[in-house]
């Protein structure tokens, strides 16, 4: 089949088959494009494995991450003895036990009306007041009701740091304050106090009602742990020993903390299962060979194969993509060497996975994946709990290379983690599965494509050079079948 399809004069002799002849032809000077051009998807299914890898390699990093702090080997519940009183709002940071005594809530600061008669009637003074001296409040004769004033109070509460609000059921107005404590206020003032002839101010209280012009808020205070100094809050929610509570009415309540280490089990067991999991995925790919009786097809193969026919070639042919690859046997080994490495603390603690129950299958097909004996974890975890944490989050003020026996073993896998992954960064790139990038991959696509056009436009030329050849064959059997008619009929007369 030719490159390009150019128009050509063939064939007019009606004794040469000329495009089956050059076909066939050409198919012997395509060998070395299709070399190139199964070479080229060849690498393209090996970037597609190496992001698998890195993906796989991403998704332990972040499973491992769960045992690299202190935080998450142990969580604390905290409870109130009388929720009416406190209300826990979460865990705390230690165990233990806290009396609390609630003297007082904090308040907002908080103007309440006298029942108003009528939210739609008008006000019949025109005039203006100013709100905790931050925003001015007009109000027209005839025209502003109760509801509309309302709506311009609130349109300012972001200046104001008051809102008012209207209980047309009751007839109250409330005017407060968005933050509590001492120093919230609300303050009804007249624009110009010194003005005997100003009379805005009476005339907006007595419109709503009103028998206050000011309000302060207060503070919250409470006592821990039968201490006498009041602790002072300008918020109802506080910590105590860590612990986040709210505060609801005055009253005495004791908050009780009790550390759950239950759930570390089963984040260990986690870690177990995910690494078997990545040490099985990067043994069987680096040890699975390539098999030559299967290549990537060609554009021609697969015209004659049903889609059923290449998914199964093609799942033979991209296999050993990464037949012994470098990055998965060293990161195989370098994990292999960050568990085998003692942590270097005394002799007489927990320095190695196997003093919890966690040791190396010995048998050499399941390529060094880990087992656990439950029951022996279990039981360093009740007896020897903080040497556990240790093993897997005791960190350095230095920065080690990964493995070092003076880090813990979560920190030593996320490192190498890291490390692997930016080796297969450079690897494979970051882009598209046929970005030509400054990755290994990507400069072997470059050059494989640069041939693949090299190879095209030989291929182009030699195709063209055959059909002029033919096309000479072609005239000069037309001039001697000419010529032999003409002899033939002289020597027929």
């Amino acid at each position: 089949m030719a490159i390009n399809s150019p128009i050509r004069i063939t064939g007019f002799s009606g004794t040469l088959d000329t495009d089956s002849l050059i076909t066939k032809l050409m198919q012997a000077e395509r060998v070395p494009l299709d070399k190139v051009l199964k070479s080229k998807q060849f690498t393209i299914w090996q970037r597609e494995d190496y992001q698998a890898m890195n993906t796989a390699l991403l998704s332990f990093r972040n499973s491992i991450n769960n045992l690299r702090f202190e935080s998450n080997f142990e969580k604390t519940t905290a409870t109130s003895s009388n929720t009416s009183v406190i209300e826990v709002a979460s865990s705390g940071t230690s165990a233990g036990i806290s009396s609390v005594r609630v003297g007082k809530l904090a308040t907002s600061a908080t103007i309440v009306s006298n029942p108003i008669a009528s939210a739609t009637q008008t006000i019949s003074e025109s005039g203006a007041i100013s709100i905790n001296g931050k925003a001015t409040v007009a109000f027209t004769a005839g025209v502003s009701t109760v509801e509309s004033i309302v709506k311009d109070i609130n349109s300012k509460a972001s200046q104001t740091g008051v809102k008012a609000n209207f209980d047309k059921a009751s007839g109250v107005l409330y005017l407060s304050s968005s933050q509590m404590g001492d120093n919230s206020e609300v303050n009804i003032a007249s624009l110009d106090p010194s003005n005997p002839s100003d009379t805005s101010l009476g005339d907006f209280m007595s419109f709503l009602n009103l028998s206050q012009s000011s309000a302060v808020g207060s503070d919250a205070e409470y006592y821990v742990n039968g201490s006498t100094t009041a602790i002072k809050s300008a918020s109802n929610s506080v910590s105590i020993n860590g612990v986040q509570v709210t505060l609801r009415s005055q009253g005495e309540a004791s908050i009780g903390v009790v550390t759950d280490r239950s759930g570390i089990v089963d984040k260990i067991k986690d870690f177990v299962t995910q690494y078997n999991s990545l040490i099985d995925l990067y043994s069987t790919t680096a040890n699975t060979r390539r098999s030559r009786e299967y290549e990537p097809l060609t554009s021609e193969q697969k015209e004659a194969m049903s889609e059923s026919q290449i998914t199964q070639w093609e799942k033979r042919a991209r296999q050993g993509t990464l037949y012994n690859d470098s990055i998965l046997r060293d990161t195989l080994s370098s994990m292999r060497s960050a568990l085998n490495t003692p942590l270097n603390v005394p002799s007489d603690q927990i320095q190695m996975l196997s003093s919890i129950g966690i040791t190396v299958m010995t048998d050499y097909k399941e390529n060094g994946k880990l087992q656990i004996d439950e029951a022996k974890l279990q039981e360093a975890i009740n007896t020897r709990f903080d040497e556990v944490k240790q093993l897997f989050v005791r960190a350095s003020d230095e920065d080690p290379p990964a493995g070092k026996s003076n880090i813990g073993i979560a920190d030593r896998l996320y490192n190498i983690a890291n490390v692997q992954m930016e080796k297969f960064k450079k690897k494979m790139g970051s882009g598209s599965l046929e970005a030509m990038d400054d990755s290994v991959i990507g400069k072997q696509l470059k050059a494989l494509s640069e041939q693949e056009s090299n190879w095209k436009r030989k291929l182009e030329d030699i195709e063209t050079r055959y059909y002029k050849r033919f096309a000479a064959m072609e005239a000069a059997l037309q001039k001697m079948n000419s010529q032999s008619s003409w002899l033939f009929s002289q020597l027929g007369q």
